[in-house]
């Protein structure tokens, strides 16, 4: 990525680096305004910013750190009018300094350097540190340990929670303060969400999690969570279901590690207003996945597997009339009587505890009509 407010300086160091003799280089992004550079830093993910220093609005220097931040892992070369910036530019890593205007064999020089760096980096490890928030929020390290993460006060676990399920997208400091602290002054309540999001940081340490940062957003307008090369299984989990190919013979074991990574609801431990939502979209792609999961077993006349599907349904969600429907009709397939009326009369007892309700005429019907059959 290139930056640089005046336009024939970038334009020369564009053409150089097109040209140069050691690697194919591709430029990702060219700007002229710090601010948009560092808004797009994270869709375009280069593996090396140039960047001018003297710019209006906000210096190279400060872009630079604030885009470590966001992207710790990009390389930094300074190119400027000015030699007196040098120390500065190395007090926050930047792997080079050059002077305008850019002379081939120094900048040859220099690329040689980034060569170097960049094929010494470690690639990702498929173990990586993951978090966990289906079920209650956990921490599995790479080694498979899992660690239920203890805080200091409820509001910390909350407030990460919350930055945690939406990483991807920026906070504002006014909806944290909406949202977590709205019966409170504003004088205390920025004070606290000061000291929560410190709370944040230091427990994460705890944890080792030292990928995972949490940034103050470009002019002090809020917050966004990087999580470096920690995963969320959150995120993993929908990965792999829109990627699961057509449900057949050949495919079915794809789509049951699928349908059994998803161990609990999102935050089921959590009584959180603002999960709910996300809490049901994710229950809703889960369910429609394990009901079309069911109906394939059904179909090939797997009845055992589909018993586990619609078991595994019935535990996250009780009081839904139709995995004991289906469970009933299952079982009478295999010719399991007592198994028939044991989920006839669980069912009753559920609706009757939880919502006060008997079950539905359909499903009466047919136990009634059952019952005879097997009386003859």
């Amino acid at each position: 990525m290139l930056i640089d407010d005046e336009a024939l300086p970038m334009a020369r160091l564009k053409t150089l680096l097109l040209d140069n003799e050691l690697q194919k280089i591709e430029i990702v992004g060219e700007f002229d305004d710090p601010i948009e550079a560092y808004e797009n830093i994270k869709g375009l993910r280069p593996d090396v910013i140039f960047s001018d220093i003297e710019m209006p609005e906000l210096n190279g220097l400060e872009l630079a750190g604030k885009i470590q931040e966001i992207q710790p892992s990009v390389e930094t070369v300074f190119i400027t009018g000015f030699d007196r910036y040098a120390i500065d530019a190395f007090n926050i890593h930047a792997i080079d300094y050059m002077l305008k205007p850019v002379q081939k064999d120094r900048l040859h020089k220099t690329l040689i350097r980034l060569q170097t760096l960049l094929n010494e980096k470690p690639t990702p490890k498929n173990n990586s540190t993951c978090l966990k928030l289906f079920g209650d929020l956990r921490v599995v390290s790479a080694d498979g340990q899992v660690q239920i993460m203890k805080w200091r006060t409820a509001k910390a676990k909350e407030i990460f929670s919350y930055l945690l399920s939406r990483h991807e997208k920026s906070t504002s400091k006014d909806t944290l303060l909406e949202l977590f602290w709205s019966e409170v002054d504003m004088e205390r309540s920025v004070k606290q969400l000061y000291t929560t999001i410190y709370t944040i940081r230091k427990t994460l340490k705890q944890y080792n999690l030292h990928d995972v940062q949490i940034s103050s957003l470009l002019l002090d307008s809020g917050y966004q969570l990087q999580l470096g090369n920690v995963l969320v299984d959150i995120d993993e989990w929908t990965k792999e279901l829109n990627a699961l190919p057509n449900l057949t013979k050949d495919t079915y074991k794809e789509h049951e590690h699928v349908f059994n990574a998803y161990q609990n609801h999102f935050l089921k431990g959590c009584d959180y207003i603002w999960a709910e939502s996300e809490r049901e979209r994710l229950k809703r792609m889960w369910r429609q996945h394990a009901l079309q999961l069911s109906r394939f077993y059904i179909k090939e006349k797997m009845y055992e597997q589909a018993i586990t599907v619609e078991k595994k349904l019935q535990s996250l969600d009780a009081d839904e009339e139709l995995q004991y429907f289906t469970l009933m009709k299952l079982y009478d397939v295999l010719n399991n009587v007592e198994a028939v009326e044991e989920q006839y009369t669980l069912l009753k007892q559920v609706l009757e505890e939880q919502l006060a309700v008997e079950p539905s005429e359909e499903v009466t019907s047919w136990f009634e009509q059952w019952k005879k059959t097997k009386k003859k």
